[in-house]
């Protein structure tokens, strides 16, 4: 596994995607924190672009890169090489890729332009502390869609679907069953919505280090009440991490059974 894990990385820190990954985050970052305020204004700024960019490229790239190399797994499996090591090394090396990009593509000028306190850096680790957990937990989802649908074309539309529905169409559907339920409490309902789209995880972890969360009214009440402790934080990292671990173990049961 280490061995592919090695190739892949060196191929894909060549690759053009990954430089222009990099380069977009640096140049946003640099420009919004050039002209916010502060530290905290500046990634507020940056949530919602992450909040949607981070699930589509890893969606849609995982997606494109696993059929792109279809040819080199038969080949390699031809070797005595097991498709767990292979997959798995090809996995973590992607994982390690896009994270690294996003990583220092936002960290660089966050850093650059310093902190005023520690919540500052507290948010900054929060922020891109979710921001990788939202990579590896599409990523793995996307390897997961692969590996069930052989055809690239389908595969590509399933995860743009995937994107819509967690990204668009889920919180469409909580506003409507909040405002249909508003005669009910709602509060344990949801804490656990949240807790079921990674997306509105990584929201409500940086939301509640920022000011902007008094805004939210009582919903953003329930959300501070929970989310807003070292219990809530840690609930919601944990949750996070099952979102990688769970679409992963089911993308290595399925590719147990795949035949090449």
């Amino acid at each position: 596994m280490m061995t592919v894990l090695r190739f892949c990385l060196r191929d894909l820190l060549r690759s053009r995607f990954i430089a222009a990954y990099f380069l977009f985050y640096l140049a946003a970052g640099y420009g919004l924190m050039n002209y916010a305020p502060s530290v905290s204004a500046g990634l507020g700024a940056l949530l919602s672009l992450v909040l949607f960019l981070v699930p589509l490229c890893s969606l849609v790239f995982g997606v494109l890169y696993f059929h792109q190399s279809r040819g080199f797994h038969e080949l390699m499996l031809a070797q005595p090489i097991g498709r767990r090591s292979l997959l798995a090394g090809q996995g973590v090396a992607l994982g390690i890729a896009l994270c690294a990009a996003f990583a220092f593509g936002l960290g660089i000028p966050t850093l650059w332009f310093g902190f005023q306190d520690g919540g500052d850096a507290r948010l900054l680790g929060l922020f891109l502390g979710g921001g990788l957990l939202l990579h590896l937990s599409f990523l793995s989802m996307a390897f997961l869609i692969a590996v069930t649908i052989e055809d690239p074309l389908r595969g590509f539309a399933a995860a743009l679907f995937l994107w819509l529905s967690m990204a668009f169409l889920y919180d469409g559907l909580l506003l409507f069953l909040l405002t249909f339920l508003a005669d009910y409490p709602l509060d344990r309902f949801i804490i656990t919505a949240i807790l079921l789209n990674p997306i509105d995880l990584e929201r409500i972890l940086v939301l509640m280090q920022l000011d902007a969360s008094v805004m939210l009214g009582y919903t953003g009440a329930i959300f501070r009440r929970f989310f807003g402790t070292g219990f809530g934080i840690f609930t919601a990292l944990g949750a996070l991490v099952l979102w990688v671990a769970l679409p992963a173990l089911a993308f290595l049961g399925r590719l147990a059974r795949k035949d090449f």
